[in-house]
């Protein structure tokens, strides 16, 4: 069963007409009929985890069951009483000086390793880091936009020769498909993860770069479960991705 499957699934299970799925869906995720059409069609390859997080809230599921299949449908009493007790904080940009730009530290670990769950509610902001536009551009750093910009943390022994454990990541969140080889954050199953991505014709392969961890392939019904969240741009030891 793919995703699209399970979407379809799901909207029935809470009463949608067949016939409306696509409409509902629409309207749940603030995209056209079309794009949601495209989903179906097999002509987007990746559907965006904010469209993934709203379906699951909207007809109470998560995104971790559209993603794979494994758990429960319907989120349980339990888990919307306990998603009722969660306060949405806003954590406000600092502010920055003329020729410097505010970054937003993510508290998401993403694992060089075999992944880990990626977190289906909110990701909280624990700081800012200011940089220098001077910085950026002496790394060869470009960005679709400086507000695309943020930090995470890599975690994890895969990509040792590129980065360590621990290293805060710049990332562009505006990048959402792979378009060029590179270092890319993306979930795969639910997993999030921070791997080298490679195109091939039929999909994409994922490659570590500490030897010790054997590459694999995206294909065919798998890449419906490969989200692009970001591309990482640069390791905080400053060493250009």
């Amino acid at each position: 069963m793919t995703i699209t499957d399970r979407i379809e699934q799901l909207l029935k299970s809470r009463g949608v007409q067949p016939r409306k799925v696509r409409s509902a869906l629409a309207k749940t995720c603030g995209i056209s009929h079309q794009a949601v059409s495209q989903w179906f069609t097999g002509e987007t390859g990746n559907i965006k985890n904010e469209n993934l997080t709203a379906i699951a809230a909207e007809y109470e599921s998560t995104v971790d069951w559209l993603l794979t299949g494994k758990g429960e449908m319907h989120r349980s009493k339990a888990e919307k009483d306990s998603e009722s007790n969660v306060i949405a904080a806003n954590f406000s940009k600092a502010r920055a000086r003329p020729g410097e730009i505010d970054i937003p530290h993510y508290d998401v670990r993403a694992a060089m390793g075999t992944g880990q769950v990626l977190p289906s509610d909110y990701i909280e902001t624990i700081r800012h880091v200011t940089i220098s536009l001077d910085f950026m551009r002496s790394q060869g750093i470009s960005c679709t936009q400086p507000d695309n910009l943020a930090m995470i943390t890599g975690f994890g022994e895969s990509m040792n020769k590129t980065f360590k454990s621990g290293d805060p990541l710049i990332i562009d969140q505006g990048i959402k498909t792979v378009t060029t080889d590179g270092v890319y954050l993306f979930s795969l199953s639910g997993a999030l993860m921070v791997k080298r991505l490679q195109i091939l014709p039929n999909g994409v392969r994922v490659l570590s770069d500490n030897e010790a961890y054997p590459p694999y392939e995206v294909t065919g019904k798998d890449l419906d479960n490969l989200i692009i969240h970001a591309r990482v741009l640069l390791a905080w030891r400053s060493q250009r991705l």
